[in-house]
């Protein structure tokens, strides 16, 4: 009730301003966690294990650790160890997709672009094993076992998020999707399911036109990449309330854990039911 009436009464600024100041205050009233503690964490409640493959939403300001931001990378990679594999939402825009492709002046450089998501992804893009897939605006990272497969192909589909992507490919391999320092909100996920549905989805989720983006490949090759971009109707959506609401517990389990968000959710599960539910017209934009 109380962020109901707070979302009435203050400008979407204002409230992104509040949350930010609520959930810094939040972690001063506990201790923050040691790397033992982080590690706890991922193994006893995310379910991390050797070999997984995980595709990780995460904000290093919002996580209440007590060591260095730059060790929480290899604490996954080393859990994971060399079977694993580790994905990243490496987008490298602010603006919305649309305006960004219809200036003819902006280029993705796949190399040296930088990521906008984080310090977490911008650290795995900058490792030398790294994989980054080939897409004007919702670029992904990989490192590990299968990240060539995953990210392979991303240029083939006007769908950012469908058949063609990381997204769609890592149900192939069972991936795991953790929130690290986020909740639900940052779950990009939840678009898979529309871009695999395309017109069957109850609502328009991407633009009518198409849009050719410019990509600066590794070897200095510059491309066109055809691609729709978000529709405006997805500005309004509830992604905590739709999972707490429709998803059950085993498909998808948030945390909060000393003054941090913390979220887990199985992939393929979390992708059946969606489509199961927008089936039935229940979808993160009428939760």
């Amino acid at each position: 009730m109380i962020k109901k009436i707070i979302h009435k009464l203050l400008p979407e600024d204002k409230v992104k301003k509040l949350r930010y100041k609520y959930r810094l205050g939040c972690q001063k009233l506990y201790a923050p966690m040691t790397e033992e503690d982080f590690r706890n964490v991922l193994a006893q409640k995310l379910g991390v294990k050797r070999g997984d493959t995980l595709f990780i939403h995460s904000s290093m300001d919002f996580l209440n650790i007590k060591f260095s931001p730059f060790c929480v990378l290899d604490i996954l990679m080393d859990i994971v160890g060399v079977e694993g594999t580790l994905i990243f939402p490496s987008w490298h825009i602010h603006i919305r997709a649309e305006d960004y492709l219809q200036d003819d002046h902006n280029l993705f450089d796949i190399k040296h672009s930088r990521g906008v998501l984080g310090l977490l992804p911008e650290l795995a893009r900058r490792r030398p094993e790294a994989e980054r897939s080939i897409h004007p605006i919702n670029s992904i990272v990989a490192i590990g076992k299968n990240a060539k497969e995953i990210i392979a192909g991303h240029d083939r589909s006007i769908y950012p998020c469908g058949e063609s992507s990381p997204y769609y490919k890592m149900l192939k391999f069972d991936a795991r999707i953790i929130g690290i320092g986020v909740n639900a909100n940052f779950l990009s996920f939840v678009h898979c399911p529309e871009d695999v549905m395309k017109k069957d989805f109850p609502m328009q989720t991407r633009t009518s036109q198409s849009y050719f983006g410019k990509v600066k490949l590794s070897t200095g090759e510059v491309i066109e990449v055809e691609t729709l971009a978000a529709h405006r109707n997805i500005q309004k959506r509830n992604v905590p309330g739709f999972l707490k609401k429709h998803v059950p517990e085993n498909i998808f389990t948030p945390y909060r854990i000393r003054g941090s968000d913390f979220f887990v959710a199985d992939a393929n599960a979390l992708f059946h039911k969606m489509i199961e539910l927008a089936k039935q017209n229940k979808t993160i934009y009428n939760s």
